[in-house]
């Protein structure tokens, strides 16, 4: 067997293949007591040990988290969602369960938004729940945005009939109960917009004609989720709204339906006067993708504004990745020299 080459890592005690083995991390209950020593950062590197949690583990978690001061319990819910929106195959919701009672407001906020991605049929139950009853606005907000998910699953009866049927009639109570606070209204009419039911589209309808400017935004997010065409003409007059967040809510909705009669009139808000709407019109475009919106993010790859380059860059991404020839050929090049 011959000697391994100069340089390759073999000869000076570095295995060239380290990083592609599997971490190997501390024990669950290791991993816990450095969360409970406050004298200590929370160990970031070592919390996917607490994924998918056995039961054991779970009541752990449970009995440590009322020793925790807040900070540490919320620095801890960071951690833990941060991780889980870079790698999908951890799984912390049975710990972020343990919080979603938590005295302290954005605790909860930070655990109800580790739910948020979840297609567990009881944690909607939790979410309708907390929906319902809490005594803040803000967490009521957040479980009913957390609940949108759970409509769209409902859509394709991933949902037992009984919850589905509760999950659209909250939503629906949280929209029309005027003494609500409008963030609440307004997620929940958000969240509910992916249903198909008949009475939906009435009540974006309604909320877009007589709602305040937050219910109107939220009407114009709910027309995106619907997915009906019949909602582009409306959207497409929403671009001249006096309120920056409606206009960019519109441009997003008018992404998601995915028509390329909307290509043209989104080229109209690059000129818009607020960065926010700029942005969300190139989002946009790169759902929509298609021949003319593959052509509109390559030139604005060129942009001298660092913000439109640098959203074009995301959404040329998004559109080369919808625009890949099923037949094999190549996308077109994405380069800022073209």
């Amino acid at each position: 067997m011959s000697p391994p080459d100069a340089g390759d890592g073999a000869g000076d005690g570095i295995d060239p293949f380290a990083d592609e083995l599997p971490r190997e991390y501390p024990s669950a209950a290791d991993v816990l007591a450095a969360i409970a020593d406050e004298t200590g950062p929370i160990p970031f590197a070592d919390l996917p040990a607490l994924s998918s949690p056995d039961d054991a583990t779970t009541g752990r978690a449970f009995a440590l988290w009322g020793t925790l001061t807040p900070n540490r319990r919320r620095d801890f819910l960071a951690a833990l969602q941060q991780l889980s929106d870079e790698d999908a195959t951890l799984d912390f919701e049975r710990i972020q369960l343990s919080a979603l009672r938590d005295p302290d407001t954005a605790t909860r906020i930070l655990a109800i938004r580790g739910l948020w991605e979840s297609e567990r049929p009881e944690y909607a139950a939790v979410l309708l729940d907390i929906a319902g009853d809490d005594v803040e606005a803000a967490v009521r907000a957040a479980a009913s945005e957390g609940l949108a998910n759970f409509v769209v699953g409902n859509e394709f009866g991933m949902l037992p009939v009984e919850i589905g049927e509760r999950l659209l009639e909250t939503l629906r109570d949280r929209v029309e109960d005027f003494t609500e606070e409008d963030e609440v209204r307004g997620t929940a009419l958000s969240a509910v917009g992916a249903s198909s039911e008949e009475w939906v589209a009435e009540l974006i309808a309604e909320q877009y004609e007589t709602g305040s400017t937050r219910m109107r935004r939220a009407a114009v997010e709910a027309m995106g989720r619907h997915g009906s065409d019949d909602w582009l003409p409306v959207l497409i007059q929403t671009f001249e709204d006096d309120d920056e967040d409606v206009r960019a809510a519109a441009a997003i909705s008018a992404g998601n339906l995915l028509l390329e009669a909307a290509v043209e009139p989104l080229t109209l808000l690059l000129e818009d006067e607020e960065e926010e709407v700029q942005v969300a019109a190139i989002r946009a475009l790169g759902e929509i993708a298609g021949d003319r919106a593959e052509q509109i993010l390559q030139d604005l790859l060129r942009s001298p504004e660092p913000h439109i380059a640098a959203a074009a860059e995301l959404a040329a991404d998004e559109a080369r990745m919808m625009s890949v020839d099923l037949e094999g050929e190549a996308p077109l090049p994405w380069t800022a020299e073209q």
